[in-house]
């Protein structure tokens, strides 16, 4: 699903939708697990060979508190946390050999939109930090890199406690130089995860 196609979901909802208001179905406390589509692609400036590009399907959680203003408008402040892993690695004679490592993507975010009692349409807003990247071969050094996300999801009630999201979120890291066969180059990982979610409120 690209983005295109989760705009036009969402359209479909809000024309389904019978006005009505958020009340507090979405608001408080609520935990979800979530299975992630990540697809990473993770390259060495200035090379064609060291361009490693993966596909995966992991297990991941999320957590957050909903807040209602208005009639239909709620945000929610929440933290996800995901693998995020590329196999294999490249080797030329000019930058050596090289390997993705890594393992968690964390992501402080908001999300907000237009809510009524069965369904919430937001967009993204976050932060994602991990250690993941392309590195040197056999290099122990584990940097930490951020970068701001941009998103959109539907949210779609089951019951007064459960719900069921869908949502993509896109965002691309630049990280510090760092010694290839002697050279100093940086690095670029780019993500798109397509999350769906089942969330338990509280």
């Amino acid at each position: 699903m690209n983005y295109r196609e989760l705009f036009l979901f969402g359209g479909i909802i809000v024309a389904l939708a019978v006005p009505a208001d958020a009340q507090d179905r979405w608001t408080g406390y609520y935990f979800g697990l979530s299975i992630d589509s990540v697809e990473t692609d993770s390259q060495v400036d200035g090379s064609s060979v060291h361009d490693l590009s993966d596909e995966g399907t992991n297990l991941g959680i999320y957590a957050g508190y909903g807040i209602r203003r208005g009639r239909n408008f709620v945000w929610t402040p929440e933290v996800t946390l995901s693998r995020l892993e590329t196999n294999g690695g490249a080797s030329d004679a000019t930058l050596g050999t090289t390997d993705f490592d890594g393992s968690f993507l964390l992501e402080p975010r908001i999300r907000a939109g237009y809510a009524t009692e069965r369904f919430y349409l937001y967009g993204i807003l976050g932060l994602g930090i991990t250690d993941a990247g392309l590195r040197p071969a056999g290099s122990d050094e584990d940097e930490l890199i951020g970068s701001f996300g941009l998103g959109v999801g539907a949210e779609v009630a089951i019951n007064d406690q459960w719900s069921t999201r869908v949502e993509a979120i896109h965002r691309e890291w630049n990280a510090s130089k760092q010694d290839f066969n002697g050279r100093l180059r940086e690095t670029e990982t780019d993500t798109t995860v397509l999350r769906i979610g089942l969330t338990r409120r509280f």
